[in-house]
């Protein structure tokens, strides 16, 4: 089998085959994989118990692709961060979901000289809750420990880049992707200028 990343230790590594079941509903064959570089198991789906080199599924997956929902400014950002995060550059992460947040700071129309007064500024005007600046926040922090290096660590490390691309992946999500999703709810229960309303057809 080739080398594949391992979704723990995000580092290129064999596996060796465990376990596997290929029988009743199962559409192809499911295995448990131990990470020669953690020892940790990994479960993956492939077509049948010949065929290994295909993966159909994982779990944990590796992160992927951004949210459709977001702006491409937003998007072109957080993309490089997973890719980060998945290549174990862990202050290219943290640096990107930075930018991804300033780009979200602007497509959003916040105010102010720097990103820590533009996310102010969006709480005040009421387009963020309290939790949301503050989520925001820990991504700056993250992005400036990554660019520049704090007084209490000099460098990112895989801990922080996991935990600033998650508070940045869920502030996104709430700002872009629920209200869009909450929109395209409505829009199916909203009737169209052509169709007659409850008053018409009661």
């Amino acid at each position: 089998m080739p080398l594949r990343k391992c979704p723990y230790c995000k580092g290129l590594s064999n596996f060796s085959l465990s376990g596997q079941m290929c029988q009743g509903l199962l559409q192809g064959c499911v295995s448990l994989d131990i990470c020669h570089n953690c020892s940790t198991p990994v479960y993956i789906v492939t077509p049948s118990h010949q065929d290994r080199n295909t993966i159909l599924d994982s779990y944990p997956k590796l992160d992927s692709e951004p949210d459709n929902e977001l702006p491409e400014n937003v998007k072109v950002a957080f993309t490089e961060a997973i890719k980060g995060l998945n290549d174990g550059n862990w202050n290219s992460c943290v640096v990107m979901c930075r930018r991804a947040l300033e780009e979200a700071m602007a497509d959003l129309g916040a105010e102010g000289r720097d990103l820590f007064n533009r996310i102010d500024n969006l709480e005040s005007q009421r387009r963020i809750t309290p939790e949301l600046k503050e989520w925001a926040h820990e991504g700056r922090l993250g992005g400036k420990l990554g660019a520049h290096g704090l007084e209490q660590k000099r460098w990112a490390d895989k801990d922080d880049a996991e935990e600033v691309l998650e508070f940045s992946r869920w502030f996104l999500r709430y700002v872009y992707v629920l209200p869009q999703q909450l929109a395209d709810r409505k829009a199916k229960f909203t009737p169209s200028s052509d169709e007659p309303t409850s008053q018409e057809t009661a």
